[in-house]
């Protein structure tokens, strides 16, 4: 690591404390809220088991066979978890706690309100930690009983995971032993595993997994109670090395120009969209004056760096939503009502589906019409899981105040630069993303020691299955 680089660590990680300390509250730290979780108090029957929901950033499905094939998570039952689109932490985890909404997906967003970027630059980067877990929490993270050691948890994890590791493990297992006395059901989440899986790859993601699986293990053989754990998380990781680029290069080299406010009057002859470029993930959101989404979804689709492109098209004379998808520039349509049954309207246009539509196509229409459920299964195993519900929820589900008008999906080595710190000088988040439509951008899981699981689980479902996650019993 060269001077120049250690220096904008320093100056980042500086910057942030410095927020902290002045917003923190005396005394509001974990080790504190552990202390209070001590206190005495009425137990509940210690006869009775505890289920510890625990949720883990960036927990992919890969990473989780591959430490299961080193001996780690032996009786849990496990599923695979199709994550929301775009899968980006903030949303995904807003979309499966049901708390509330945010901005856009990210933390930066554009109001269209207002007109204007919301939490942009390096002022934005600064604060994330704190919106995630320290001041100010966004309501999904405060549904948790535990998020980090420390007023500077956030902080610690991403400068060095591995060694953040050990001691936020110690915290969260005393916190997950104090809450078992008063309650039965105890939220816990990790943050480490994402981060690793940026810095350091699969095989080191794989090395933290074990270990926490350990630590569980001895965790239960330690306790009086039973404890159970069920292991679920906000979406999954590609974890392959990633070119990085700037979404606002793609745009021009598609013919669309850049802006950072949506004019009253657009400019003859030209296209023009604001893109939203704060984290390093692999989709980008797009914000358009709505009147030529199609033509840029489908410019910006042949563009190398983009594998698919999507937006919401004119409602069907029924007043049915329909949605875009476009592939090396051609375009595919399909509806989607409110029962959630999808009708593909042209499906042998979507071959590279790798979809057969023959058991749902009209005879009189030639569509293909599924109900919603049939969709998922048919689409699960499939290079784009769930990608009719989750295109069509991107744009509607209230978790986003602010959806985008086109979304770039790119391929798995693909990501968007994100932020940058000034001097900081060579990237090292670049070894695997999330957030597109892909496969194994998108495949996650969720696994239980106390309940039995179906085959495939959409993270929209979570809080149906488990209350514990909306704030319920």
């Amino acid at each position: 690591m060269n001077a120049r680089t250690t220096f904008a660590r320093r100056l980042a990680l500086s910057l942030i404390r410095m927020l902290v300390l002045a917003a923190a509250p005396a005394g509001c730290d974990a080790p504190y809220q552990q202390f209070l979780g001590s206190i005495p108090t009425n137990e509940i029957d210690p006869d009775q088991p505890a289920d510890v929901f625990l949720g883990i950033d960036g927990l992919s499905r890969q990473a989780f066979d591959s430490a299961r094939a080193r001996g780690a998570f032996a009786g849990y039952d496990a599923a695979d978890l199709v994550t929301t689109f775009p899968g980006t932490s903030d949303y995904a985890w807003t979309r499966t706690m049901r708390a509330g909404a945010i901005g856009g997906y990210e933390l930066q967003y554009f109001d269209s309100e207002r007109n204007a970027m919301q939490n942009d630059g390096l002022e934005g980067l600064a604060d994330h930690p704190l919106k995630e877990g320290i001041v100010g929490t966004l309501p999904c993270y405060a549904r948790f009983d535990f998020l980090g050691n420390g007023d500077t948890w956030q902080v610690d994890s991403y400068l060095d995971p591995a060694a953040a590791f050990r001691p936020t493990l110690d915290a969260m297992f005393d916190t997950i032993a104090a809450r078992a006395r008063t309650k039965l059901r105890v939220l816990a989440y990790l943050l480490n595993i994402d981060v690793m899986g940026h810095l350091g790859g699969l095989d080191q993601t794989v090395d933290m997994l074990v270990e926490l699986d350990r630590r569980i293990r001895e965790f239960q053989n330690g306790s009086r109670r039973k404890i159970r754990f069920t292991l679920f998380a906000d979406h999954g990781n590609a974890h392959i090395p990633s070119r990085m680029v700037d979404p606002k290069q793609i745009l021009i080299d598609a013919g669309v120009t850049p802006i950072d406010s949506i004019p009253a009057t657009p400019t003859p002859g030209r296209l023009e969209a604001v893109p939203v470029v704060h984290t390093r993930v692999s989709y980008a959101a797009v914000h358009t004056a709505g009147r030529n989404d199609a033509e840029i979804a489908a410019r910006t689709s042949t563009h190398p760096d983009v594998d698919l492109s999507v937006a919401r098209l004119p409602a069907a004379a029924d007043g049915t939503a329909r949605y875009g998808v476009w592939r090396a520039g051609k375009g595919h349509s399909f509806r989607r009502d409110a029962a959630g049954t999808i009708t593909v309207e042209t499906p042998a246009a979507w071959g590279w589906l790798a979809l057969d539509f023959t058991p749902w196509l009209d005879a009189t229409t030639g569509a293909a019409v599924f109900a919603d459920r049939d969709a998922f299964e048919a689409t699960r195993t499939g290079p784009y899981p769930d990608i009719f519900y989750r295109v069509a929820t991107a744009f509607s589900d209230p978790a986003a105040k602010f959806p985008a008008d086109v979304l770039l999906s790119m391929p798995d080595d693909v990501a968007s630069f994100g932020f940058t710190v000034p001097g900081a000088g060579e990237i090292r988040a670049a070894a695997g993303f999330h957030g597109s439509l892909t496969r194994a951008a998108t495949l996650s899981v969720v696994a239980s020691q106390a309940f039995n699981l179906p085959a495939a689980v959409r993270t929209d479902d979570l809080a149906d299955m488990f209350p514990a996650m909306r704030g319920g019993n």
